[in-house]
């Protein structure tokens, strides 16, 4: 993918221009899951519209760099009912390709404020190019529950399980799960751990993290994920995100 020293500094560059652009917006914080998509049962505001924006820097087992892009919108239908949509591009040399895009819906089954633990069913609907990785589009359906607890009001815990299948090209079914600690869990500067199984591409990472609350209700969240299966030994991750009022 990216080869050269400029094209290593695209996704730092990226980051920078969209941390200066979305500054000039009012809104509030986000940024209740994990960097590596460990998921957290709680949702938004009916009405709310949050956006996000990340960029990779990946190294793959033949040392190879590589640069993948996203871009995701979502909002709160209800105070339980989040709906999110997210495009994916990549950089391997060639120029930026379409790498895929994912619709996510999630819908939050109890209440942590209420009950002891926090639960959420969640289900995701994920088509890859052939830019990807594939010859072929790939295309898979992945279900999930996710449960999630909050320890002394400041440390949380959160473990995602569910069935990952894959429709197109050949059709399969594996166990996805994924577990996260952060603390203190809303604090202007939190610390946290993750690891994320996905089985459809044996992939199994390991991702510490950190989240920074910036001016104007930002938050930055940096991540370094190592990889202990799969293709990919080392993703440097940056994702800025706010929330709007429209």
């Amino acid at each position: 993918m990216l080869r050269s020293l400029r094209a290593s500094r695209a996704p730092a560059t990226l980051v920078a221009l969209l941390v200066l652009a979305l500054s000039f917006s009012r809104a509030w914080a986000t940024g209740r899951d994990f960097v590596d998509e460990t998921m957290v049962a709680e949702g938004m505001r009916r009405g709310e519209v949050g956006v996000e924006f990340g960029s990779d820097a990946r190294l793959d087992k033949f040392d190879r760099l590589q640069g993948w892009f996203l871009g995701a919108i979502e909002t709160g239908l209800t105070s339980r009912w989040v709906l999110e949509a997210e495009g994916l591009a990549l950089h391997r040399g060639r120029g930026l390709e379409t790498a895929g895009w994912r619709a996510e819906t999630r819908y939050v089954l109890l209440d942590g404020r209420t009950f002891p633990i926090a639960a959420a069913a969640a289900v995701e609907w994920e088509v890859e190019t052939s830019a990807a990785k594939h010859p072929l589009y790939e295309r898979a359906l992945i279900s999930k529950l996710v449960l999630t607890r909050t320890f002394g009001g400041s440390l949380l815990v959160t473990v995602n399980g569910g069935l990952a299948r894959l429709i197109d090209p050949v059709g399969r079914s594996a166990f996805a799960w994924a577990a996260g600690a952060r603390w203190p869990d809303r604090g202007g500067v939190a610390a946290g751990v993750e690891i994320t199984r996905e089985p459809l591409d044996g992939m199994t990472r390991l991702v510490p993290q950190a989240s920074v609350k910036l001016p104007g209700e930002m938050r930055v969240r940096l991540g370094t994920a190592f990889g202990l299966r799969g293709p990919y030994t080392f993703i440097a991750r940056a994702i800025v995100e706010k929330e709007l009022e429209l």
